[in-house]
């Protein structure tokens, strides 16, 4: 008789698949309608003094969110594992160039008038923040090959490299700068996604133990 294998489930239909499938479409409608304009130079006048870092966090951002989703498919296949290392540190500079100069942008008086340290500023620079410390312990992990936790890092930081993107798409829609009279709305831009994330990665954790 032969021998039943179970199916192998589908990679979209795993954690990463998921994660992968939201943020490509997500990102797809974020890059034409925010960051093309950067890209193709042609709103330079609205980021007058600030237009270099605005298009550095361009480049980083794009880079992270194409190489970040690669290298969810790579992680899923795991079959790859020198192409996955390479697709990884790239995504880490880049990241790490999209995370710096967004901190840069947020905490100079670029779009403000008056105060320079709101609460919006704050926000995104904590998101910032969070993305490089989250990336530290990744790859802290990774070099200590602790590959489970590795992998968890690195998905929560794909996940607040998303979150820009979640926020920006977010804030065309009417009103909702005004949401908790306008400070509640950066904070869930980001901290929801994350909790959403954190809830993915430990699901399994809770799972009932098999008796003995």
């Amino acid at each position: 008789m032969a021998q039943l294998h179970p199916q192998k489930r589908s990679f979209w239909r795993s954690r990463n698949g998921i994660l992968l499938a939201a943020a490509i479409l997500s990102s797809a409608v974020a890059w034409w309608m925010i960051a093309w304009p950067v890209a193709s130079l042609a709103n330079q006048a609205d980021h007058r003094g600030h237009f270099l870092a605005t298009f550095a966090h361009m480049v980083g951002g794009t880079g992270a969110l194409v190489l970040g989703a690669f290298n969810l498919y790579l992680a899923a296949r795991a079959n790859r594992f020198p192409l996955h290392r390479l697709i990884g540190r790239l995504y880490l500079m880049l990241g790490g160039l999209a995370a710096l100069s967004a901190i840069a942008i947020t905490l100079s008086s670029a779009h403000k008038t008056g105060i320079v340290l709101t609460n919006a500023s704050i926000s995104l620079a904590m998101l910032g923040s969070a993305w490089l410390a989250f990336a530290a312990l990744g790859w802290r992990a990774a070099l200590n090959r602790r590959f489970a936790s590795h992998a968890d890092w690195m998905v929560r930081t794909y996940v607040l490299t998303w979150a820009f993107v979640f926020c920006r798409l977010a804030s065309r829609v009417p009103a909702i700068g005004g949401l908790g009279n306008g400070e509640a709305f950066i904070w869930l831009s980001w901290v929801a996604p994350l909790i959403i994330c954190e809830i993915f990665l430990q699901w399994s954790q809770g799972t009932r133990k098999s008796s003995s």
